[in-house]
């Protein structure tokens, strides 16, 4: 199979990456006016639990398969071998864990009153078991990924605009959402056979994979759960109109992560078979990484800190207004969380999994006794602050375990540019707003876009950061190269 460089994964891992930015600007406009804040907070609430179900069922095979497969996959029977083993222990999770859903689904209240739309959600489980995303970004498939995606996403906007048409059309809109999501995890499954080729059940060895699973496993579930917990807690100690406000800051938050991780994701992969095969790429990677992080997360805190309003108003409208302070609260999560995956990536890469499992546990402590502070007495902003301060506290310990690394790293992180340029930027936009500002709320967005921009890139190149440097240097030999 060919293998394609990082720059060509990068590449089509952003324009992934950028659907996934894009279609919800397009959709959460949309279905936030028409299905209001309560049909909003019982779709998130259900998708939400059934996630947490889908964690048991995943066994932690979504990241221990990345790498397992990666290690092997210069040799296909052993990859074949590897593959149909954990589809074998996936069917199993699967198989138990939905019947537990189901008969959960029957015994408590908050579920039981809107079981269909936990049935819809349901079908997930299995979806997602048999999707076998992790095989394809083990051997770096990142085009056909893309193609894939793009593609149930554009059925799926469709489905929407045809089938969503007022506020009792949720359970539709959650129906629809399972499709998007998870469609084209069948496709997977049926295009599986090009690459592997099964062998009998008889010769499987399920055994040797549940011992390096079973960190996995814990580590999965704790890191889902606390990156969930604080919309499912929320879901039990207030309403679904609640739920719904800040449903609309957490999907903000994602396509934020999802722009700013769009090169980190795809780089475990290659952590991976470097780790293994060359320190020094594997260390100069890893710097790139972090410099990268910090590029463009200090960018999205600050340009969303100069707007929070105007974004709002857009994607939810006037219903939404409570949501300006939770996503304010919010916006330090966009550089913690994909520092946490970068040093995750170090810990999974490196094979320290008892590490990444526990502090994925810790994390899920820390969020639990956050929420529960904080939710009550503050509602959707004290779910907010939690997810920043649980986030914190999981770096934190991340970087105590990961600390010799970091220490021999740390010299060629250019930590200061970007927050540098980002603040000063910053202060210059607030400064002109003072004096000016469109009332338009889009237009308040352009102009705080460019007005920002510019120096931020300007401040960049003089601070010298090296990712900008040399996007700039490729840009001019391009340049020179195609005046002659």
């Amino acid at each position: 199979m060919r293998i394609h460089s990082l720059k060509y994964n990068a590449f089509m891992n952003m324009i992934l990456m950028s659907s996934s930015f894009i279609f919800p600007l397009i959709t959460v406009p949309y279905v936030s006016r028409i299905l209001s804040p309560s049909g909003m907070g019982a779709v998130a609430f259900a998708q939400s639990v059934v996630s947490y179900f889908s964690l048991f069922s995943l066994l932690g095979i979504s990241t221990y398969g990345v790498r397992a497969c990666a290690q092997v996959r210069d040799n296909k029977v052993e990859l074949s071998k590897t593959v149909e083993e954990l589809l074998v222990i996936l069917v199993i999770s699967t198989f138990v864990v939905y019947c537990i859903y189901l008969a959960v689904l029957n015994f408590i209240p908050r579920f039981s009153s809107e079981k269909k739309l936990f049935l819809f959600f349901g079908s997930m489980l299995w979806l997602t078991s048999i999707g076998v995303e992790w095989f394809y970004q083990a051997i770096e498939q990142y085009d056909y990924i893309t193609i894939r995606s793009i593609l149930f996403k554009i059925i799926g906007l469709f489905l929407m605009f045809m089938f969503v048409k007022e506020t009792a059309d949720y359970r539709i809109y959650g129906l629809i959402v399972v499709f998007g999501s998870c469609g084209a995890n069948i496709l997977n499954l049926l295009r599986l056979h090009s690459f592997v080729s099964f062998i009998p059940f008889s010769q499987l060895n399920l055994k040797r994979h549940l011992k390096p699973m079973k960190s996995f496993l814990v580590s999965s579930i704790s890191s889902g759960m606390y990156t969930q917990i604080d919309l499912v807690l929320l879901g039990f100690l207030s309403s679904n109109g609640v739920v719904g406000i800040y449903q609309l800051v957490v999907k903000i938050k994602s396509m934020l992560l999802t722009a700013i991780n769009s090169v980190v994701n795809v780089m475990l992969p290659r952590l991976s078979y470097y780790a293994k095969n060359s320190q020094d790429k594997y260390r100069s990677l890893f710097i790139k990484n972090i410099n990268f992080v910090f590029l463009f997360s200090f960018s999205g805190i600050f340009y969303v800190l100069l707007c929070a309003d105007a974004i709002i108003d857009i994607l939810g409208g006037s219903q939404y207004t409570s949501a300006v302070m939770p996503l304010i609260c919010i916006l330090p999560a966009l550089l913690i969380v994909s520092l946490n995956t970068i040093l995750s990536q170090y810990l999974i890469s490196s094979g320290r999994e008892k590490e990444y499992a526990f502090v994925n546990f810790i994390g899920l402590v820390f969020s639990i006794v956050f929420c529960l502070l904080l939710i009550p007495p503050f509602g959707a902003v004290g779910a907010a602050f939690s997810c920043s301060l649980c986030e914190l506290c999981a770096l934190i310990v991340r970087c105590w375990f990961a600390r010799a690394f970091i220490k021999g790293i740390v010299k060629d992180i250019k930590i200061l540019p970007a927050p540098c340029a980002a603040c000063v930027s910053f202060f210059i936009v607030f400064s002109i707003r003072q004096l000016w500002w469109p009332a338009n709320s889009f237009m308040k967005i352009i102009v705080s876009g460019v007005l920002f921009l510019i120096p931020y890139f300007c401040f960049l190149v003089i601070f010298r950061e090296e990712t900008v440097l040399g996007i700039l240097s490729k840009f001019c030999h391009l340049h020179e190269k195609n005046s002659f």
